[in-house]
């Protein structure tokens, strides 16, 4: 290994690092923090915040009827939490996307259902979109709609699912030329049964091919219709599946991609904090109810008169879950707190994976600590008179999170797509092994934590040299053809370094003992999720591995003759 000579730039990206071979400890040891008036603007729209979504808001009574409380919606409207990202002159409170986050938690921490709807409105749709959309019609009628306070959503996913390169939904140039018109379905739409306007994905038919668009429009327009509310385990009253019946969309309220993505980039890019903060906040959420939770039952449980929070394993598990809810906290600084989306589009992107399965971790080892109490409901609780704590139901939101956005595995498909997309021709820089390396000594780290950072760019190299040979060995890992599990093993690998450098980067920023500490935990863990994905990714490069093709094939064609 080398250290860097006069002159060479570090990476100036998380992504761009993992291509080189090289952590980037310059960026995450200047680990973004929440300025004074940031956090002073957070804490006082909170306390306002917090007192209402708690007297309006049963989160138990949502769950079983999966109905919005009466008079909810009209309250939020009028109080302008529809628009707590919107500007000033448009009625909002130009709340940041770090603070829309910390609101979205604390509704949330009440009903996912409503942190989840408050989530869309305010991170995904109109709203959220309005800074990629370019001046003109389409941009003043989507400030027209924020400014009335209009409730909005996104509608992406087909019947047929989400991951097809385009959208099922067609949209059809009429023959004057003025608007589309929109045929087709869309399932599990956040905030569809209660939307004024929606920005919809579809298809657009062209003499040189097929390239995606989306198209803003209201749900008070013909040919539109809410088919049914979707009940899942978790996170429900949010969301509908709706048709497109030749809805007319004028063509000036369209924005077409370039036929090789499923939206065009300047949305897709907007909507990534949206994205993180509806995986990212559900999560926090989901742990720190965790925590209120085992503090509660901890300090009234005793196992032969010694108290069960003494025990080895017990103090293991809380341990565990107040470094999940670092880790989580620091990636959505990390993600949140820089100027734009543009440098931190990688991580914003395997936030929602590291998060979510952060929360379902927390969950799982919660739901195991209080027992009987974990798999209990709330409502069965207060039949007897105990602490009516809904694990269960947080439990069940924690799998739905794993869901929203895409399914876990495909998400890390596709964040092993885009490091391998960063290796073009054979004989990269690195290859041979000349690493450039930060110089780490002068990290503000505890000793164990040094160790686990020094770990950390080891890891950089080892994983540079196997997508090295990945890319040289095989062809596009996006073929269907292709195998996918070692592509999924990078993006995973680099979700978890990603989550490394961000708990390290802000133990060394904070310089607070239980900082350390908390990082200390999460790293340890993180480490050995590490060596088994590394040792996994080996195997996938080995000949003659299990013939998972054939077994899958036989058993399907079996199930065909039945």
């Amino acid at each position: 290994m080398r250290s860097p000579t006069a002159g060479e730039a570090p990476p100036r990206s998380f992504i761009d690092a993992l291509a080189s071979g090289r952590l980037p400890w310059e960026l995450f040891a200047a680990f973004p923090e929440p300025g004074p008036r940031e956090t002073a603007a957070g804490d006082e729209f909170l306390a306002q915040f917090g007192p209402f979504v708690d007297g309006w808001v049963d989160g138990d009574e949502l769950d079983r009827t999966r109905i919005w409380p009466d008079g909810l919606l009209e309250e939020l409207r009028d109080r302008g939490y529809f628009q707590l990202t919107a500007p000033a002159e448009l009625g909002g409170r130009g709340l940041s996307p770090y603070n829309l986050i910390r609101v979205v938690v604390r509704a949330a921490r009440r009903s996912m259902g409503v942190g989840q709807m408050l989530c869309v409105q305010n991170g995904i749709a109109a709203s959220a979109l309005l800074p990629a959309v370019p001046a003109g019609p389409l941009h003043d009628f989507l400030r027209a709609e924020i400014a009335a306070g209009s409730v909005s959503g996104f509608g992406d996913t087909d019947p047929a699912g989400q991951n097809n390169t385009l959208p099922a939904a067609t949209a059809t140039l009429t023959e004057d030329g003025s608007s589309y018109l929109l045929r087709g379905e869309k399932l599990f739409i956040a905030n569809a049964g209660i939307a004024d306007v929606l920005g919809v994905s579809a298809t657009v038919t062209e003499p040189d091919g097929p390239r995606a668009g989306v198209f803003f429009l209201t749900t008070g327009t013909p040919g539109f219709e809410v088919v049914a509310p979707n009940d899942f385990i978790g996170v429900n009253g949010l969301s509908a599946s709706f048709r497109l019946n030749d809805v007319r969309v004028p063509r000036e309220h369209a924005i077409l991609g370039d036929g090789a993505a499923r939206l065009p980039r300047t949305i897709a890019l907007q909507g990534l904090y949206g994205r993180t903060a509806l995986g990212a906040a559900g999560s926090l959420a989901v742990i720190r109810n965790c925590l209120e939770y085992c503090a509660e039952f901890l300090s009234r449980r005793r196992i032969d008169g010694r108290g069960l929070a003494e025990y080895d394993k017990v103090q293991r598990i809380v341990a565990g879950v107040l470094a999940a809810e670092f880790a989580v906290e620091s990636a959505v600084r990390w993600t949140t707190l820089d100027p734009g989306p543009e440098d931190r589009s990688f991580e914003l992107y395997v936030t929602k994976n590291l998060a979510t399965a952060l929360a379902w971790r927390a969950s799982d080892r919660t739901v195991a600590l209080l027992g009987g109490e974990g798999i209990e409901t709330a409502q069965s609780k207060r039949r007897r008179g105990a602490a009516a704590h809904p694990v269960e139901r947080y439990h069940r939101d924690a799998r739905v999170l794993r869901t929203v956005g895409n399914v876990d595995y495909v998400n890390d498909l596709r964040a092993g797509q885009l490091v391998l997309a960063h290796y073009g021709d054979p004989g990269e820089e690195g290859a041979a092994g000349a690493f450039s390396v930060p110089d780490l000594s002068g990290a503000d780290l505890s000793a164990a934590n040094r160790r686990h950072l020094s770990a950390a760019a080891d890891l950089f190299q080892n994983l540079h040299r196997t997508c090295r040979r990945l890319a040289d060995r095989h062809g596009d890992p996006a073929e269907p053809g292709e195998r996918q599990e070692p592509v999924i093993l990078v993006g995973e690998l680099a979700t978890e370094l990603f989550g490394i450098c961000a708990v390290l980067g802000r133990a060394a920023r904070s310089g607070g003992a239980a900082e350390q500490d908390l990082a200390d935990v999460y790293a340890t863990a993180a480490g050995f999720r590490v060596a088994d994905l590394t040792r996994r990714l080996a195997t996938e490069q080995e000949p003659n591995p299990p013939d998972y093709a054939k077994i899958s094939r036989a058993w399907l064609a079996a199930q065909e003759s039945l």
